[in-house]
C-alpha cells in the first residue's frame, strides 16, 4: 500500500514528468514529436530559460523539509517570472519612444517587429502587452512596472539586500568605533603626557625647594662655624691677656 502511494504522490509525478520533459531535447519522445518544443520556443521566447528554473526549483521546493523555506522558494519562484514579464514589457515600452507613427496598427506592428525580431520574447509577452498599452496610461503603466520590479528584486535578492544592507552598517559602525577609539586613545595619550609633564614639574619643584633649603643649612652651618671660630679666639685671646697679667703679678711680687 505504501509502493503504491509512493508511485501516485504528486511530487514523485512530477519529478518524473519534468525528467521526461527534459529527456526530450536531447532524445525524440511524444513532446518532440508534437513539436511541443517548438511551441514553448515561440510562446515562451526568451522566458523558456525561466520556465526552465521555474520547474526545477518548483520540484527542488516538494523535497524541503522546512515548510517556511518551501514557501520562501516558491515564492521566490513566481517573482521570478513576475520580474522577467515586468523587464520585457518595460523593454517595449522604452522602445516605443523611438516610433514615429502613434496609430493602433503602426504600434503593433513596430511591438511585434522588436518584440519577435530583436529579442523574441515570445508570442504571450507580445500578446499580454498589446492587450494592456492600449488601455492604461504610459506613465502610469510605467509607473507600476517600475513598482513591481523593484519588489520582484526584493523578495528574490531580500537576504542577499540584507546581508548587504546589514555589511555596510556594520562597516561603516566599526569605521565610526574605530575613529572613536583613536580619538580616545589620542586623548588618553594627551592626558598621559600632561600628566607626566606635570609631576615633573612638581619634581623639579621639590627638587629646587630641597636644593634651596640645603643651601640655606650649609650657609648657616658655615656661619655658625665662623661664630664659633670667632669664640674660640677671643677665648684664646682673653686667656693669653689673664696669663699675661697674671705673670706680671709675679714678677711684682719678687
Amino acid at each position: 500500500m505504501k509502493k503504491i502511494k509512493w508511485l501516485f504522490s504528486f511530487k514523485y509525478i512530477y519529478i518524473i514528468s519534468l525528467i521526461y520533459f527534459f529527456l526530450g531535447y536531447f532524445y525524440p519522445n511524444l513532446l518532440q514529436i508534437n513539436n511541443i518544443y517548438l511551441y514553448i520556443k515561440e510562446y515562451f521566447g526568451i522566458y523558456e530559460k525561466l520556465l526552465w528554473i521555474f520547474l526545477v526549483g518548483y520540484g527542488f521546493s516538494m523535497f524541503m523539509k522546512n515548510p517556511n523555506k518551501r514557501v520562501v522558494l516558491k515564492t521566490r519562484l513566481f517573482f521570478m517570472i513576475i520580474l522577467g514579464i515586468a523587464t520585457g514589457y518595460l523593454y517595449l515600452l522604452d522602445s516605443l519612444k523611438e516610433q514615429t507613427e502613434r496609430t493602433i496598427d503602426s504600434t503593433q506592428q513596430y511591438v511585434i517587429q522588436v518584440g519577435l525580431l530583436n529579442i523574441n520574447l515570445g508570442y504571450i509577452e507580445l500578446y499580454t502587452f498589446l492587450k494592456i498599452f492600449p488601455n492604461v496610461k504610459t506613465n502610469v503603466f510605467v509607473g507600476s512596472l517600475i513598482f513591481i520590479i523593484f519588489l520582484s528584486v526584493i523578495v528574490i535578492c531580500g537576504k542577499m539586500i540584507r546581508k548587504l544592507i546589514v555589511s555596510v552598517i556594520n562597516f561603516f559602525k566599526g569605521q565610526i568605533l574605530r575613529v572613536r577609539e583613536e580619538k580616545r586613545l589620542k586623548e588618553e595619550q594627551i592626558r598621559l603626557e600632561k600628566q607626566a609633564k606635570l609631576e615633573k614639574d612638581i619634581y623639579d619643584e621639590i627638587c629646587s625647594i630641597q636644593k634651596a633649603y640645603q643651601e640655606k643649612d650649609h650657609l648657616e652651618m658655615e656661619i655658625d662655624k665662623e661664630r664659633i671660630d670667632e669664640d674660640d679666639d677671643t677665648s684664646i685671646q682673653i686667656s693669653e691677656k689673664e696669663r699675661d697679667i697674671s705673670t706680671v703679678g709675679i714678677s711684682t711680687a719678687n
